[in-house]
């Protein structure tokens, strides 16, 4: 019997483990693949055909699987728990990646853990201590850094900084999953996130059919593995995760992202990223690293 729970400890532990890298790979892709849409696609029709398709695939896991039906009262967390994580995040982030770099956003998407860090204390009054305060200014001091030196070095413009916006939104969106608490399994709670968030960008809805038929065919591919991978398997993956372990535990194995997209970045877009975006990168991550050190 002692075997036995060590066997399924163990099994738990390598899903988990293996979840995680899934995700990391799949969000690593995530701003190469936005990088090779926005040659066809507009921002807000990249966030909306991503997560259409991300749906759709939700839909068809929910069919297979079975899904928990919401309550009422909980209909309106799930649209603000989507609105943070997809609508605004993804339309805010896709924007700023019209002007930074796929390494440069991927970099800057490491700053959530010290929005999560600064959104608890403001809203929830978790107390910041004096070390906790210094790797804030370390880690975004790091960020600007990243945004202004990403195409040498010059002073933010506020394109660049719609991406720090996106980080900020995500942090809100974690601190919200984890404070409400909502009593689902990871698929339910990421089918009925990604479906109410993907409501508000049906808004643009009305001319994507002309877009896709005048994009390139890599737009389309770039397209439908954003909606594939990075959205609907990272988040029912990710949703996994965050019922599993702590959330500022959760988000430091998301240290690993930025390597990824750079090697992606490198190996399919011909990136070459600057200096200051990798001292910029050491200090962000490094900020967190510290603020998460354990003795």
């Amino acid at each position: 019997m002692h075997h036995f729970y060590i066997s399924l400890l163990n099994h738990q532990q390598f899903k988990l483990y293996f979840s995680i890298a899934l995700v990391v790979i799949c969000w690593g892709y995530s701003p190469v693949g936005v990088h090779s849409a926005l040659l066809s696609y507009s921002p807000e029709h990249i966030a909306l055909l991503r997560f259409v398709i991300a749906s759709a695939v939700l839909a068809v896991i929910a069919f297979q699987k079975g899904i928990v039906i919401p309550k009422i009262r909980d209909l309106p967390l799930f649209f603000i728990l989507g609105l943070f994580s997809v609508s605004l995040h993804h339309v805010l982030i896709n924007t700023g990646q019209q002007y930074v770099t796929a390494t440069a956003s991927s970099i800057l998407s490491q700053s959530i853990p010290l929005f999560t860090l600064i959104i608890s204390a403001l809203v929830f009054k978790d107390k910041i201590s004096l070390k906790q305060s210094v790797c804030i200014v370390m880690g975004l001091t790091g960020a600007i850094l990243v945004v202004s030196g990403d195409r040498g070095l010059v002073l933010p413009n506020a394109h660049s900084l719609l991406i720090l916006f996106a980080a900020m939104c995500w942090a809100i969106y974690f601190v919200l999953y984890k404070k409400f608490d909502l009593p689902y399994d990871s698929i339910s709670m990421m089918c009925y996130v990604v479906w109410f968030g993907t409501l508000p960008l049906l808004f643009y809805s009305p001319d994507v059919l002309v877009q896709i038929q005048q994009a390139t065919w890599q737009a389309n591919l770039a397209v439908l593995l954003l909606g594939l991978f990075p959205s609907a398997l990272a988040y029912v993956l990710w949703g996994y995760v965050l019922k599993q372990i702590p959330l500022m535990q959760a988000s430091n194995y998301l240290y690993c992202t930025p390597l990824v997209a750079m090697s992606i970045a490198i190996l399919f877009l011909g990136e070459r990223p600057s200096i200051y975006v990798l001292i910029g990168g050491l200090m962000i991550v490094g900020s967190i690293g510290w603020m998460n050190w354990k003795r």
